[in-house]
């Protein structure tokens, strides 16, 4: 605008200024002479009408009349709105053209001024985006809107709009076609759960506020959260428009409200929805009831600040993110619900600090697949000290609807170990948006809050009691568990640890054990070498009161003292994962082995399994440098079905503590109904040992990658170990060969004939007999006998036999056995003794020894001797 037109437009700004006293003085005479015929009963009742009509919110301004701009085409005050701030008010409003003629309304021809009542002036501008828009076409409208600042205390009310036009007639060239004015009554503010239209990047967009919820902070602050509904009416994209959004208290105070991730970026194809959550954090003692929102856009260079809307916020929801322990918090997901619950904790303590290991289960109970956020978790003690706790395991963590993820947090806190003074927070994904030039420093978000507080459940840990079963309940259902057993157990040049575990479905369905893995904590130091998990029974499922056994197993030097030992459960998630299933607890008091007396045996297993053990007899085979302690070893099936133990193990274990790992011989095949299975233990003593009188045998089942070992598999540890008492027997050596236990053998042999030839060779017949018992099974026999036949001169001769090879089972067997020596040359009678020796491993033991008689039955008759021919003749003479 030249400074001719400028010069008009003051000159018209004055003269409207002068023409609107008049109007107003004259109206207020009328209104003088007119007060005085009216009684105090009209008075009150006018007062009372106005006072009514005043209290009347108007949140429209589609009473105000429209302004007529030629004999067809209109402009309408269509919106106006107003920031506070602090050098003053902002407001804008939005003046709408509709051309109802044939031909292009010009719209430099057309212009807005704005006065108040009292006949201050204001300098409106359109806004940057508006500034080129030059014509409204036929039939068409058009929306100019305009800003300008007033004052702190200006009252919308109090302005006139005017719209003025080029009017070369007139001395200022200028001429008003007409004004709006703001009703008292109007509030620019959209009311609760109405919806508010508004140009956004010149697309109309309809916002709505869905809710607001507000969380518990820290340090005397709240989180506070409102969701914003978007949906684009228009017919293009709606591509990140330049907006903010403020949350206005009652009392005038703005903060400014920040979109979370999800909601920086806002881009909204034609007649879509999209819905925002916009957070900020307030001091604790702020009310926010009848708050607004209000939404700004910023334009321009200068980035001005433009009030766009001011949305009534409804009552605030208390988000009750505080969960009690064992208790499930429900977090809203893209829409969907969310279980989350703090399953378990351990706690380890150690001097001034403590190890804390949680579970927590994530379930998505909606209808659809989610996406977890990556939540920051962490926690939290009472004086607000923070302890973040890593985790991998929500880098990319999608759930399926009824997918559930277990997952294991651990972290290191100073102090006691009381869970009660402390709590986990589950905090939303801090995101930083950097700006576009690329300055990684420049950050317009950086924002979290909670969406759960967890109470630590009580650690799932046993006392001491060993026998004590603690009852656990997690998502595969609830369970009794407790250690029925805990032994150290010699092996080599090491100790095993065995804990015998006993799980309990305690629920009223079947159930299925998940995969299970074994850890063993020693006055906390986890050990992660060799642990093995053993299970009883093959099968996963548990019907209501069942209850399964499992081993758990490592090893430790010999020489290493327990003060505590922590026996954890652990369920196998992948490959790579476990989780904590239950940690039992005990003081690292390990139990005396089950001891068995001499003579006394011992049931193992239940009705269905019953097995019964016993030391059968005890021999020690002697030898130039050491002794040959050697144990036979019963195992009697008692239940109704063919059953038995897995591969015995046995070590030999003296008055002193000294351990001599037995050697095992054990049947194959399992023993049926009745049946008897002889192992036989042995174990070469040094002759230091003095006294093998008060040894007992350790015996346990053997057990190898994971299960119990059959067969000729070999055992890399054992578990259910007893001590039986062993008393070697001195034998007595029996003076007939006739009824000789070679358990499960029995040998008669006494009938034993040497017969003489005349020449060196004696030829040994024996009628013998040699059983053996049927209902016992036994591995491979290992003895050997030796019948030794001792001449009258001393010289002895023994023959090697081995039973059920070279004697035969059976009645009246015949044993033949050729000896020759030139000590028999020329014998023709005399005696000797036969000994029976039972060999084992190189070294014997004399069983009996008999004497006989040379059979003389078959040497050859002596022809007597003739007399020599000359004694013939003379005695003829």
């Amino acid at each position: 605008m030249d400074h001719k037109k400028v010069m008009m437009t003051l000159m018209a700004s004055m003269l409207l200024i002068s023409s609107s006293g008049g109007i107003a003085a004259a109206a207020n005479t009328s209104t003088s002479s007119n007060k005085t015929s009216k009684n105090s009963e009209t008075n009150n009742t006018t007062k009372k009408e106005q006072t009514s009509t005043v209290t009347k919110v108007v949140h429209t301004l589609a009473n105000v009349p429209a302004v007529k701009v030629t004999a067809r085409s209109t402009v309408k005050l269509t919106d106006v709105n107003l920031l506070s701030q602090d050098d003053g008010n902002t407001v804008t409003y939005t003046l709408t053209y509709k051309n109802n003629d044939s031909t292009p309304m010009m719209m430099l021809d057309y212009w807005s001024k704005v006065k108040t009542k009292g006949g201050t002036s204001f300098s409106p501008k359109l806004i940057a985006k508006d500034q080129e828009k030059k014509t409204v076409s036929p039939g068409s409208t058009v929306d100019l809107t305009y800003v300008m600042k007033v004052g702190r205390e200006v009252k919308l009310s109090d302005l006139n709009f005017l719209i003025v036009k080029w009017d070369f007639s007139k001395p200022n060239y200028e001429s008003t076609l007409g004004k709006f004015n703001v009703p008292a009554s109007y509030s620019i503010t959209t009311p609760v759960g109405k919806t508010k239209t508004v140009r956004l990047s010149d697309s109309a967009v309809k916002v709505k506020v869905s809710g607001i919820k507000v969380y518990p902070g820290e340090d005397k602050k709240q989180y506070v959260k409102v969701g914003v509904n978007l949906n684009n009416i228009s017919y293009k994209l709606l591509d990140n428009p330049n907006i903010k959004w403020i949350l206005r208290t009652p009392n005038g105070v703005n903060y400014p409200l920040t979109p979370d991730k999800d909601s920086t970026g806002i881009s909204i194809q034609a007649q879509a929805n999209k819905t925002l959550s916009l957070m900020a954090s307030l001091p604790t003692a702020l009310k926010i009831e009848k708050s607004e929102l209000l939404l700004v856009e910023e334009q321009g260079e200068e980035k001005t600040a433009l009030p766009v809307a001011a949305l009534q916020l409804p009552k605030a929801s208390q988000s009750n993110v505080d969960t009690a322990a064992n208790q499930p918090n429900i977090i809203s997901i893209d829409g969907q619900p969310v279980s989350t619950l703090l399953e378990s904790a351990r706690v380890r303590a150690e001097d001034d600090e403590y190890d804390l290991t949680m579970q927590i289960v994530i379930k998505n109970q909606g209808k659809k697949e989610v996406k977890v956020p990556k939540y920051g978790l962490e926690i939290r003690t009472e004086d607000g000290t923070s302890y973040p706790i890593e985790t991998k395991a929500l880098d990319d963590l999608k759930l399926k609807p009824g997918a559930t993820k277990t997952i294991k947090l651990i972290t290191t806190i100073q102090g006691d170990g009381d869970t009660s003074k402390i709590k986990l927070y589950a905090m939303t994904p801090i995101t930083k948006e950097e700006s576009k030039e690329g300055n990684t420093n420049a950050s317009s978000f950086e924002f979290s809050y909670p969406v759960g507080i967890y109470a630590i459940p009580e650690s799932v840990t046993s006392g001491d009691g060993l026998t004590t079963e603690t009852v656990i309940k997690n998502s595969k259902g609830t369970f009794g568990v407790s250690v029925g057993s805990l032994q150290r157990l010699p092996w080599t040049d090491s100790d095993i640890i065995a804990a015998k575990v006993t799980i309990r479905n305690a629920s009223a369905k079947t159930v299925q054990l998940p995969e299970l893995e074994a850890m063993f904590t020693i006055d906390s130091a986890r050990i992660d070498g060799d642990t093995k998990l053993i299970r009883a029974q093959g099968g996963k499922l548990l019907g209501p009161g069942m209850t399964t056994e499992a081993y758990l197993l490592t090893k430790i030097p010999s020489e290493l003292n327990m003060s505590r030992l922590e026996v954890t459960l652990l369920e196998k998630v992948s490959e790579e994962e476990t989780n904590d299933w239950i940690t039992l607890s005990t003081s690292g008091l390990i139990q005396p082995l089950s001891y068995v007396g001499a003579g006394k045996t011992f049931t193992q297993g239940t009705a269905e399994k019953e097995t019964e053990l016993g030391v059968r007899r005890t021999y020690v085979y002697p030898g130039s440098s050491s002794d040959i302690v050697y144990t036979e070893f019963e195992m009697t099936n008692k239940s109704l079905r063919q059953s038995g133990l897995a591969k015995l193990v046995g070590y030999y274990k003296t008055a002193d503590g000294q351990y001599y790992k037995a050697t095992a011989k054990q049947a194959d095949r399992v023993p049926g109904p009745g049946q008897k299975s002889v192992v036989t233990f042995w174990a070469k003593v040094p002759k230091s040992v003095t006294s093998t009188s008060d040894m007992r045998l350790i015996v346990g089942e053997g057990v190898a990658d994971n299960k119990f070992v059959s067969g000729e598999g070999e055992a890399t540890a054992y578990v259910n170990a007893m001590a039986f008492e062993v008393q070697p027997k001195t034998l007595q050596v029996l003076a007939s060969l006739n009824d000789i236990d070679l358990y499960p053998y029995k040998f008669s042999g006494s009938n034993i004939r040497a017969y003489l030839t005349g020449g060196t060779s004696v030829q040994i017949e024996m009628i013998y007999s040699l059983t053996q018992e049927e209902a016992v099974d036994s591995g491979e026999y290992g003895h050997k006998l030796i019948l030794s036949l001792t001449d009258g001169s001393g010289k002895v001769f023994d023959k090697e036999l081995t039973p059920g090879t070279d004697l035969k089972t059976g009645i009246n067997q015949t044993l033949n056995w050729s000896i020759d020596d030139t000590v028999f040359d020329k014998i023709r009678g005399g005696s000797y003794r036969v000994a029976l020796y039972d060999v084992f491993e190189g070294q014997r033991i004399r069983l009996a020894e008999q004497g006989y008689s040379y059979d003389v039955s078959k040497l050859p008759k002596e022809e007597p001797e003739l007399p020599e021919e000359g004694s013939r003749n003379n005695n003829t003479k």
